[in-house]
């Protein structure tokens, strides 16, 4: 009796959760990936990026070595890399405009081991203060 009522339990919540598996999973939000092996790969690569979508740009952790700036039509990018404090194991890597107020631009950052020799950045949309 006793596997009767559990058997029938569970066939009632199983029948009673159908329409939640039958459900699509929610589609994934529109993130580009892509791949630079160069500084000229990356700025053709990441000046005509579309601004207004997630990117996560991976690529070799030597580009970020010197404080460097990129010019895109969009504004100029600074690329660089910090040691971070709080882990002196890693390093902290950016790829972002110093002038936020000019459109709609892409602000980047990631963290790597000191030792990793590609790295990956995400990228998201900044809006002008305007925008917003």
């Amino acid at each position: 009796m006793y596997r009767l009522a559990l058997s029938t339990a569970i066939a009632s919540l199983l029948a009673g959760a159908a329409p939640v598996f039958a459900q699509p999973a929610p589609a994934a939000a529109d993130v580009v990936v892509i791949q630079v092996k160069n500084r000229a790969e990356l700025k053709e690569k990441f000046c005509s990026a579309n601004p207004n979508i997630e990117h996560v740009f991976v690529l070799p952790g030597s580009l970020f070595v010197d404080a460097q700036q990129m010019i895109c039509d969009s504004g100029p990018y600074k690329i660089y890399r910090i040691v971070e404090a709080a882990d002196t194991d890693d390093f902290e890597y950016f790829l972002d405009p110093p002038i936020y107020a000019k459109g709609n631009r892409l602000g980047c950052d990631g963290k790597a081991g000191l030792t990793q020799q590609t790295v990956a950045i995400n990228c998201r949309p900044l809006a002008s203060p305007k925008d917003k």
